[in-house]
């Protein structure tokens, strides 16, 4: 090793240290004016009281806009509910029933984040999506094969039908959406 290339891999790693130093540097002092203009105003702590930690993130929005960076790259492909639907379907409370083989795969329709899984009234066990165009799909009667908080793709599978049927709802700023105009 010549004293050339020592010089330079030891001024690489002081680089790197000095940014990482820096970058920890400018977290401490906007951490610290976010703490001393809570303390002095009271108006400026409400700011950050209401703004940031009551309002929920629209992770949809987020999910978009890396979905739009990455998508430059991708095709679009037309993916279905479900691989084994059968022909029938009908209105099921606020969505629709759809009838298909127990334990058939239940097929994502739109990439989204799991924002909940569990219980819904007439629904049985329901997996909810927030997907990334800002809708809310519900998934009911599956045995879901994904975890809370999981960002999913489209066309991948979220679980499969516990009976011969599973429901499907569709909702926007909670109201019902109308699935067969979609």
């Amino acid at each position: 090793m010549t004293y050339e290339d020592y010089r330079n891999k030891s001024s690489k790693k002081g680089s790197l240290f000095k940014r990482l130093l820096s970058k920890l540097f400018t977290v401490i002092i906007f951490t610290m004016l976010v703490v001393i203009g809570s303390n002095y105003s009271p108006s400026f702590r409400n700011f950050i009281i209401d703004e940031v930690l009551n309002n929920t993130m629209d992770f949809s929005k987020i999910n978009k806009l890396i979905n739009n960076a990455s998508n430059v790259f991708k095709s679009d492909e037309i993916v279905s509910v479900s691989s084994d639907i059968k022909e029938e379907s009908e209105e099921y409370l606020d969505g629709i029933k759809y009838k298909v083989n127990k334990n058939s795969d239940i097929i994502l329709k739109d990439s989204g984040i799991v924002t909940f899984i569990g219980e819904k009234k007439g629904y049985g066990n329901t997996v909810i999506i927030q997907q990334s165009n800002g809708y809310y799909a519900w998934y009911g009667n599956i045995k879901e094969s994904i975890k809370l908080y999981d960002y999913v793709e489209k066309g991948s599978v979220i679980g499969n039908s516990k009976t011969e049927e599973y429901y499907y709802a569709l909702f926007k700023d909670d109201k019902k959406v109308n699935i067969n105009e979609n």
